[in-house]
């Protein structure tokens, strides 16, 4: 049969082979592995967020319902963002440290009451209120830092929280040379000891610098405290003041009212290391509205902190 002009032959067409289920399997998991690979790269150096649990910053950032449903805290508690480019930029000394009124994620000490009697190391949110090289001492409740007393309007003008009257750090001293601590130590149901710093006008006898739960909560503290004066009086507790080793710094929340579930912070594990923050906590982002209000805010150093002079050398 003639073959009609312009017409083409036939092409057989080559039908692909089918992937075995071998290598379905494997190019799923090299997908998943590659999103997971981003997703870690994005979080170690880009950005995370963080949930707020419990009540150790109110009345600045709220922790949620709280008690033991973890999942509802941080269903219902805020949500902050920590840049963290500018952690490992602060690690390795391109930008400056942190300041003093920042709020930051920070791994719990291993000397950590809640470390201590669970055996985890959560990640905590505080705020720095010393920085390397500051005094610092607390009388009455009353932080003060190079001679500055911290208006602390910022934690009490809501009426939500008082702080107590603590007094930190309160020393005896005998023969110019440190001897005891004072702190009052309970015991939790599983054994261990849980401090707490006396109230103004109510101290108990110190304890030893040897006992060895000074040693445990405050051995950092004991290291950081400023040179005892020459006129330190004879085993009598003093309220003294400690200097801000460097590259740590002192962390408190703010709720500093036991009876409101107050913060466990510096105060009871002493100044923490700078490798010890994850990052500094920018702004809330979730939920967008609390109470009927927009929640959405920077979260930036209150004005307070200021006011705060620079360190000196002066004893």
């Amino acid at each position: 049969m003639a073959s009609t002009p312009g017409a083409r032959a036939a092409v057989p067409s080559k039908v692909p082979p089918q992937p075995t289920w071998q290598r379905r399997f494997w190019t799923e998991v090299r997908g998943y592995a590659e999103a997971l690979a981003i997703a870690f790269l994005v979080v170690t150096f880009v950005f995370n967020t963080v949930g707020v649990v419990g009540s150790s910053m109110r009345p600045n950032l709220d922790g949620g319902v709280g008690g033991s449903n973890l999942l509802q805290s941080l269903l219902t508690g805020d949500r902050v963002f920590i840049p963290k480019y500018e952690t490992w930029l602060k690690r390795v000394g391109v930008t400056g440290p942190y300041r003093r009124g920042d709020i930051v994620v920070v791994r719990d000490p291993a000397n950590s009451p809640t470390a201590l009697e669970t055996g985890s190391r959560p990640f905590f949110i505080k705020r720095v209120v010393a920085v390397p090289g500051d005094r610092l001492r607390i009388d009455a409740g009353q932080v003060i830092v190079n001679g500055h007393p911290i208006d602390q309007g910022f934690i009490a003008d809501s009426g939500e929280i008082t702080p107590d009257r603590q007094d930190f750090p309160v020393i005896t001293v005998r023969d110019g040379e440190l001897e005891g601590f004072v702190v009052r130590f309970a015991t939790t149901p599983s054994g261990t000891p849980a401090p707490d710093l006396p109230i103004t006008g109510f101290y108990p006898p110190a304890l030893p610098v040897s006992d060895p739960r000074i040693a445990l909560y405050y051995g950092q503290t004991l290291d950081s405290l400023a040179p005892i004066p020459a006129d330190a009086p004879e085993a009598i507790p003093f309220l003294h003041e400690i200097v801000i080793p460097d590259e740590h710094y002192f962390v408190m929340g703010d709720n500093r009212q036991r009876a409101r579930g107050g913060s466990e912070d510096s105060r009871l594990f002493g100044p923490v290391p700078l490798m010890a923050i994850a990052g500094k906590a920018t702004a809330v982002i979730w939920p967008p509205l609390r109470d009927g209000e927009w929640n959405w805010r920077a979260l930036r150093p209150p004005e307070a902190f200021e006011a705060v002079p620079a360190p000196t050398n002066a004893p």
